[in-house]
């Protein structure tokens, strides 16, 4: 019983909007004319607060990926703070019309500049990225431009940090920074090829299935798969979504390094500087290239979150977990610094559940132990009582947290 609630509740997060009439429940569009065609852009809260600019996975848009979700529970005592601009990528909005048959979509490089004409139309200055999947993929891209100069018959990266000081944090859901692999790029060489009517395919739906969900997520969530299936076939346009996959499946490699002592004054620099939350599942098929994508980050600037019982679909499967990684994050940043660890949270009921584990045993599991970058107090003792915790124990908690939280990396 307790697991058909839990899926019944999944496959709401996927499909039904925020109910709840507030500021961010009620979107505003915006249409945005880019060098590479019209986007438009969704506004949840008001303009004058801390930017977070969102871009969605394919097969969604700014509305199924994040409206949920940012207005769900477990995020509204965040979202009240941040003014949130939700980029729907060209022709990807709900029942969005064709694109033109000969109209050219544009590469993973080209939705990034799109993005730029974005920040430039809404005069934003600086923000904050939340990227999921192909999302992802564009904000690093954004943050981390890349030019190629052809120059005598050889080829020269001016690797520019262009947009680095108008993304200052990046949170990443399944970012895939590698370029296309021989295997995934034969396997979907024929499914994905643009199709000349406006139907799906067995074969494109079986593999967007897996690339959100992954296996085992579909194994225990049967009715996850079924609501996925009927948003893909009733809510976005099947040609528009095939010709944003085929950029996704045409990228190229993100060229940035780990800093070391070869490159740290390596000009062009191939360094992302912003600070960044790579987040995935434990059974996610993106979890290689996440930990990829983190291994080429700056690790004094970068924290790698792996949620277990998780999937492909984070922001569905684990809603507040992801929204505790994101609060850390955004304290870490320096916001919502007035926000506390409410007592009864999923993290602090994980480390009950820990203590008391260690209670009846002698192994040590200090592994389980979410955000487990404490090495003092409540969490060093081995098989100590939790009754004494003094009353401050989680104002102190969320302190050794957040300072610690770009430079470790967290099981949940």
């Amino acid at each position: 019983m307790t697991e058909d609630i839990t899926t019944i509740e999944m496959q709401d997060r996927l499909l039904e909007r925020p109910l709840i009439e507030t500021t961010y429940a009620t979107a505003k569009t915006i249409p945005i004319s880019t060098r590479y065609g019209y986007v438009l852009v969704t506004q949840q809260g008001p303009p004058d607060r801390t930017v977070i600019v969102t871009y969605h996975d394919v097969g969604y848009n700014g509305a199924t990926q994040f409206h949920h979700f940012f207005t769900s529970s477990e995020m509204a005592a965040i979202t009240e703070h941040f003014t949130i601009y939700h980029i729907n990528a060209p022709g990807q909005e709900d029942r969005a019309n064709p694109l033109p048959a000969t109209s050219v979509y544009p590469t993973m490089e080209e939705l990034a500049e799109t993005v730029n004409d974005v920040f430039n139309h809404l005069g934003i200055n600086s923000a904050i990225g939340f990227g999921v999947g192909v999302g992802a993929n564009i904000l690093t891209r954004f943050a981390v431009r890349i030019s190629f100069i052809s120059l005598n018959q050889f080829y020269v990266i001016d690797f520019q940090l262009k947009y680095s000081s108008k993304i200052y944090g990046l949170i990443l859901i399944n970012c895939v920074s590698r370029g296309i692999g021989w295997f995934e790029g034969f396997t979907l060489k024929w499914p994905t090829k643009d199709m000349p009517q406006q139907t799906w395919t067995d074969a494109v739906l079986t593999y967007l299935i897996w690339y959100h969900l992954g296996f085992e997520t579909q194994t225990a969530h049967p009715d996850l798969v079924q609501a996925l299936r009927r948003h893909l076939e009733e809510n976005v346009n099947a040609k528009n979504v095939i010709k944003l996959l085929n950029s996704f499946l045409k990228r190229t490699p993100i060229e940035m390094e780990r800093p070391n002592e070869s490159n740290k004054n390596a000009n062009p620099p191939k360094i992302l500087k912003c600070t960044v939350l790579n987040i995935t599942g434990f059974s996610s098929p993106h979890k290689d290239d996440v930990v990829d994508t983190n291994d080429r980050c700056d690790p004094t600037k970068s924290s790698y979150v792996e949620f277990a019982d998780c999937g492909g679909a984070v922001l569905e499967e684990q809603p507040a977990k992801t929204a505790e990684a994101i609060r850390l994050f955004l304290q870490g940043l320096g916001h919502i610094s007035h926000m506390s660890i409410p007592k009864f949270s999923v993290a602090n009921r994980l480390t009950e559940q820990v203590l008391e584990a260690k209670r009846r045993s002698s192994i040590s599991r200090r592994e389980s132990v979410p955000f487990d970058s404490v090495d003092s107090g409540i969490y060093g003792r081995e098989g100590g009582d939790d009754r004494n915790v003094p009353n401050d124990y989680y104002d102190s908690e969320l302190q050794l947290r957040v300072d610690s939280f770009d430079d470790r990396n967290v099981k949940l």
